[in-house]
C-alpha cells in the first residue's frame, strides 16, 4: 500500500473515531438530564406511598388478631366461619386527608402524622352488624339502642354509612441512626376497635338468632306451663272460697240465734258492748287480711295459699277478702261461745 493511501485509511479511521465519541458523550449528558428529571422519593413524609402501603399491611395483620381474640373470647356465640374468612378477605384500609402536624419537619426527628382511616366492608355488612348488634340478647345491659349509636358515641367516635367506617387515625415517622426512617402506629385504634366488633356482630348473628329462638320457646313452655299452674291455684282458691262462705252464713245464723234467746233485758245490758265488738272484729279482720303471704309462717299457710307464687293481682285481692272471711269467722265463733256464757 502507498504512502498516500495509509494516509487516507488514517484520516478515516480518525474521523470515525471522533464522531463515536461525541456521540457517547452525548449519550451520557442526555442520560444525566433524564435522572435529573426524576424527582426523588422523599422518605420523610407522613404521605409517603411505602410508608402507607406499610401502615395497611400493619392494619390488616392487627385487624386479623384482634378479631381472632375477641371471637375467642366470645366463644359462647359461634360465629360463622365461612362469613368469617369472607370479610376478612374483602376489608380494605385506606388513609386519606394526611397532615404533617410537626412544625418543622426537615430538623426534626419524629413526625407526627394526623389522618382520616377508611375501612371499606363487603356490601351487607353494615346491615348484618346492625342486625347481630339489634339481636344479641343483653337484657341486663345498659347499652346504646343502635350500633350507629354505640360508634358515634365518646367511646369510639366514628362514622359507619355505606358500608364505610371512617375514624380519625394518627401515626408517626422516626429516624433512627441504624434502621433509617421508622413507622410508629399507635397502641390504641378505635378504627380498628370499631371494625372488630362490627364483624363480631355480623358473624355471630346466626348464633343470637339461633339463642333467641331458644329463649322464645322456653318462655313459650314456661307460659303455658305457668297457665296451668294458675288454673290450678284459681280452681284450689274457689274451693277454700266456696268453704269460708258458707262457713259465714252459717255462724252469722248461729249468732243471730243466740242473740234471739236473750230476753229484752239481757239485749239492752249487752247493746252497747254488741256494737263496740262488731266494729273491733271488722276492723281487726280488715287489717289480718292484709298481711302478705310471705309473713305467714309456711305451717300455718292454708293448701290454696301454697301456690301464691301463680297469683296475679286479681287473686292477691281475692286472698284477702278470704283472710277477711276467715278472720270474721273465726272471731264471731268466738264471740257466740262468750255469749253463750254471759248469762250462765
Amino acid at each position: 500500500m502507498n504512502k498516500f493511501a495509509n494516509t487516507l485509511v488514517f484520516a478515516t479511521l480518525c474521523s470515525s473515531m471522533l464522531l463515536t465519541g461525541c456521540d457517547f458523550f452525548k449519550g451520557k449528558k442526555d442520560s444525566a438530564e433524564a435522572e435529573q428529571a426524576v424527582p426523588a422519593v422523599n422518605e420523610w413524609d407522613c404521605s409517603n406511598e411505602a410508608k402507607l402501603k406499610e401502615i395497611k399491611a400493619v392494619l390488616q395483620q392487627d385487624y386479623l388478631k384482634k378479631l381472632d381474640k375477641a371471637l375467642r373470647d366470645s366463644s359462647y356465640y359461634q360465629a360463622d366461619k365461612n362469613l368469617t374468612d369472607t370479610i376478612t378477605q374483602n376489608i380494605h384500609f385506606e388513609v386519606k386527608s394526611v397532615t404533617t402536624v410537626t412544625e418543622q419537619p426537615d430538623t426534626s426527628k419524629q413526625l407526627e402524622c394526623r389522618s382520616e382511616l377508611i375501612v371499606k366492608m363487603p356490601k351487607g355488612l353494615q346491615q348484618r352488624a346492625e342486625n347481630g348488634y339489634e339481636a344479641e340478647s343483653c337484657d341486663d345491659c345498659d347499652r346504646y339502642d343502635t350500633l350507629n349509636d354505640l360508634l358515634e358515641s365518646e367511646a369510639y367516635g366514628l362514622n359507619l354509612q355505606k358500608d364505610q367506617l371512617k375514624g380519625s387515625f394518627n401515626y408517626q415517622l422516626i429516624k433512627t441512626d441504624k434502621e433509617g426512617i421508622q413507622l410508629q402506629l399507635p397502641k390504641e385504634n378505635t378504627v380498628l376497635d370499631g371494625l372488630v366488633y362490627i364483624t363480631e356482630k355480623a358473624v355471630q348473628l346466626a348464633a343470637y338468632e339461633a339463642e333467641n329462638r331458644d329463649i322464645a320457646e322456653r318462655q313459650d313452655a314456661y307460659g303455658q306451663q305457668h297457665a296451668e299452674q294458675q288454673e290450678l291455684a284459681q280452681k284450689s282458691m274457689d274451693i277454700r272460697q266456696k268453704e269460708l262462705n258458707d262457713d259465714q252464713s252459717k255462724v252469722v245464723e248461729r249468732l243471730n240465734q243466740t242473740w234471739d234467746n236473750f230476753t229484752s233485758e239481757q239485749k239492752a245490758q249487752l247493746q252497747q258492748d254488741q256494737s263496740d265488738w262488731f266494729e273491733k272484729r271488722d276492723v281487726d279482720c280488715k287489717v289480718i287480711a292484709q298481711t302478705s303471704i310471705y309473713n305467714i309462717p309456711e305451717k300455718d299457710r292454708e293448701t290454696y295459699q301454697q301456690h301464691h307464687d301463680y297469683w296475679d293481682e286479681q287473686m292477691k285481692e281475692q286472698n284477702q277478702d278470704m283472710q277477711y272471711t276467715k278472720c270474721f269467722n273465726q272471731k264471731t265463733s268466738e264471740r257466740i261461745v262468750y255469749l253463750n256464757n254471759v248469762f250462765n
